[in-house]
């Protein structure tokens, strides 16, 4: 069956990949860009002089600079493209590519990639290779990886990918939308937090019962982290504006507060490892429950506190280096760079990166015994609403 397996997913995958292809080809927006595939590449010419255009087709420079004259010089590349969509559809040219030569975007015959073309008031024609065509690999591992989790999970991996699809759908298709028509990011970030948070509960929790356990659990883990980052923001005096691209979106969007979309970003950065650790806890103890429904409430306190204990060494792990490794690049040229490390801890970046690792950390750390307290409450409440009820029936 496993060996099936095997064999049927990645062809699943290759196949979705090939139809993705076809569609992508015809859908995609040529006005931007077009999808050729370049058969030949020629000489690579480095220069500092100007183009010369005849007739809106590029000609090759006249002047010649070795890399070592200077440090900016602009690569004209002799290339032969097929155009696979748009109205040259089919059609195979000649053309002189333009890009820097310190690109790192290197061409190579038979592989895909965007062609871009700028067009000047004089009629001529710029053209430049904008990036690699990569649909059909995106395409064939994201399906690789869902095929295989429904194969090997089942049931349980098609609950999953609903709950992520959901997720994505709220963040993406709701709140990122409603944030660039200027709406304040914290209040509707704990609407989007809630709305992830039950909708993950309800399908990944098996048991309807403990439906509310795992809910309460990740929103109050969800709560303290986000008091911590509040706090941490506010002590801290973070602007938001220590990216280029935060500062960017401030100039784009001016009613927009960047404070607090720096407390959204810890706070839905922060719901995914609760979530899983709010309902690791209460999976164990439901399991635990089903086993003995007659089990302590001491007990299966001792047990979550227990459990939690061990999936949290795990997760913060997982969370710093989730963190660590979206700023590899910053990491290592600070590290080259030799900088003071006092001077590090009070760089506004380096200190929004802590903000959302010290908030998330808290928030798993308090995740545990809320998801368990909750648990030990729900379940005696469950049990003295038993005993009422037979009760009230033998009287």
């Amino acid at each position: 069956m496993y060996c099936l397996t095997f064999i049927l997913v990645p062809l699943f995958a290759i196949i979705t990949a090939f139809s993705a292809d076809k569609i992508v080809l015809n859908s995609w927006n040529t006005e931007e860009s077009v999808i050729v595939r370049i058969d030949r590449v020629g000489s690579i010419r480095s220069t500092e002089a100007p183009l010369s255009f005849n007739g809106g087709e590029q000609e090759s420079p006249s002047q010649e600079t070795s890399p070592e004259e200077a440090p900016w010089l602009t690569e004209y590349i002799d290339v032969t493209v097929t155009f696979l969509n748009g109205d040259d559809k089919g059609t195979s040219k000649d053309l002189l590519i333009t890009q820097l030569s310190t690109s790192s975007l290197e061409l190579h015959p038979k592989r895909r990639y965007l062609l871009v073309s700028d067009r000047f008031e004089d009629n001529t024609i710029q053209y430049s290779i904008s990036d690699r065509y990569r649909v059909p690999w995106v395409v064939a591992f994201l399906i690789l990886a869902c095929a295989g989790l429904i194969a090997s999970a089942g049931k349980a991996g098609v609950r999953a990918l609903a709950g992520l699809l959901l997720s994505l759908a709220v963040l993406l298709g709701w709140y990122i939308p409603a944030l660039a028509n200027g709406i304040p990011p914290v209040p509707f970030a704990i609407l989007a937090i809630g709305a992830v948070s039950s909708v993950t509960v309800l399908l990944v929790v098996r048991r309807p019962a403990f439906w509310i356990v795992a809910f309460l659990g990740a929103l109050g883990g969800a709560i303290a982290a986000s008091t911590v980052g509040w706090s941490m923001v506010t002590l801290w005096e973070l602007s938001g504006l220590a990216s280029d691209s935060a500062s960017l979106l401030a100039s784009t969007i001016p009613n927009l507060s960047m404070e607090g979309l720096l407390l959204s970003a810890v706070m839905i950065g922060s719901i995914g490892a609760v979530l899983d650790v709010a309902v690791s806890v209460t999976s164990t103890l439901a399991e635990m429950f089903s086993y003995d429904p007659k089990i302590p409430g001491p007990r299966l306190w001792q047990a979550g506190i227990g459990v939690g204990r061990e999936v949290l060494g795990s997760m913060i792990n997982t969370l710093i280096l989730a963190y660590l490794g979206s700023a590899l690049p910053l990491t290592i040229l600070i590290t080259s760079s030799g900088a003071d490390p006092l001077a590090l801890i009070n760089d506004p970046y380096i200190a929004q990166e802590l903000v959302r690792s010290v908030a998330g950390t808290i928030g798993l750390l308090l995740t545990i015994p809320i998801t368990t307290a909750v648990c030990v409450w729900w379940l005696d409440f469950r049990l003295r609403r038993s005993k009422e009820k037979k009760k009230e029936a033998t009287s």
